[in-house]
């Protein structure tokens, strides 16, 4: 488990994320934060003590961004919340990760893990790409639109399929009655 976890702080801290580890707060959890500039990834862990040897698993990750606040100096931040789909995708990235070696030696496919390994380096690489950016521009609330606008044209392009999908389906059972 420290292990699989320290794998996690290395990555971040090799893409220039900061990583802040918190052993154990509660019975059973562990929580370790990775932060750029802009965007902070808080990443809880559960571990399941009743299996030989113990479990972790990714319980929640939940992104973030400070936002510039529109203070008088400009000093003081907000968190805005972050994109459910972003989440989603990384702690799945994670989970992954974790499943692979975790398993029975024997079971094990240590290429496999090393993949899912640059996966998760490969997400953490972009996002700080995007945390860069995000500061740079300080109009749009500091430049998180550089998350924001991602989560919203994906929104947009999946409804966008859907109703594609839909014509193509009437399109076909169209044509099967005549």
């Amino acid at each position: 488990m420290d292990w699989a976890v320290s794998r996690l702080e290395a990555w971040g801290t090799s893409v220039g994320m900061e990583t802040f580890t918190d052993d154990f707060t509660r019975e059973g959890e562990w929580t370790i934060v990775l932060g750029g500039k802009v965007l902070v990834l808080d990443v809880d862990f559960s571990v399941n003590r009743a299996l030989d040897p113990p479990c972790i698993d990714v319980e929640k990750l939940k992104t973030s961004y400070a936002a510039p606040n529109n203070s008088i100096d400009g000093s003081s931040t907000a968190n805005t919340e972050g994109s459910a789909s972003l989440d989603m995708l990384i702690a799945g990235s994670i989970r992954a990760f974790l499943h692979e070696i975790q398993k029975d030696p024997e079971m094990q496919n240590a290429v496999e893990a090393e993949r899912l390994g640059k996966v998760i380096v490969g997400h953490l690489r972009y996002l700080m790409m995007l945390d860069q950016l995000a500061l740079r521009i300080e109009d749009d609330g500091g430049g998180i639109r550089w998350f924001i606008d991602a989560e919203e044209l994906g929104v947009k392009v999946e409804k966008f399929a859907q109703n594609e999908a839909d014509a193509i389906a009437a399109y076909v059972l169209a044509i099967q009655w005549i």
